[in-house]
């Protein structure tokens, strides 16, 4: 069975690559669209800066945007949360909800990629907190009840998500 401290090592391995990556584009591919109509390799680390951000956020209850009715959270985890968990990808595009989009014109990367370790280091103290204080599941805004090993290899799949999306 997998531990969190399991989760919590592919979290930082999925981070680590995410930022190496990104870190490796030079500076004038770094604000460029990836694609028409796409976000540009900055605007990508920084919703997963922001992901992470608001992740933890939701951990300490507070989640800044609007939750899903509690009635649809179940169906919601059904169909969107456990096909991820179980292919271990996302199975197609989606548009990310309103607090998670990045603005139209994000810092350079010195300042960003940091960010992104930032917030995925203080998501794993807020999780090994919950865990250490007995709690193994976290109410989520979209999913409701989520075991909290689940919700960071949701993090970690997001992220790894977007370093594919990076040029290169």
């Amino acid at each position: 069975m997998t531990t969190l401290d399991d989760r919590i090592r592919e979290n930082r391995e999925a981070v680590d690559r995410f930022v190496a990556a990104a870190g490796l584009l030079p500076a004038t591919q770094w604000s460029r669209e990836t694609a028409p109509g796409k976000w540009s390799p900055a605007q990508i680390a920084e919703h997963v800066a922001i992901s992470y951000e608001l992740s933890a956020a939701a951990m300490r209850g507070a989640f800044p945007g609007t939750a899903a009715p509690r009635f649809l959270r179940p169906v919601i985890r059904t169909f969107f949360l456990k096909p991820v968990l179980k292919s271990g990808r996302f199975a197609r595009a989606a548009k990310a909800p309103k607090p998670f989009e990045p603005t139209s014109a994000p810092a350079a990367s010195e300042v960003v990629l940091p960010r992104v370790r930032t917030a995925s280091a203080a998501l794993e103290q807020a999780i090994t907190a919950e865990a250490r204080a007995g709690r193994d599941t976290m109410d989520h805004p979209f999913f409701g009840a989520v075991s909290l090993a689940d919700y960071l290899q949701l993090q970690a799949i997001h992220t790894s998500h977007h370093r594919g999306q990076l040029p290169g």
